[in-house]
């Protein structure tokens, strides 16, 4: 069974889900951060793993 999951993206200066994405949860075991660009805000924010 594959160890790869679906996670989701969220901005976290207006909370909207951007981006979805896969993590392997035996290698990396804290949530996901990236920079990545956020349409509303129209700038590159933090953007965080979050729950489903």
């Amino acid at each position: 069974m594959s160890q790869e999951k679906l996670v989701k993206l969220q901005c976290q200066q207006c909370k909207k889900i951007n981006y979805w994405t896969t993590r392997n949860k035996k290698t990396i075991e804290k949530k996901l951060e990236f920079k990545k660009f956020c349409k509303w805000c129209r700038k590159h924010t933090v953007h965080k793993e979050m729950k489903k």
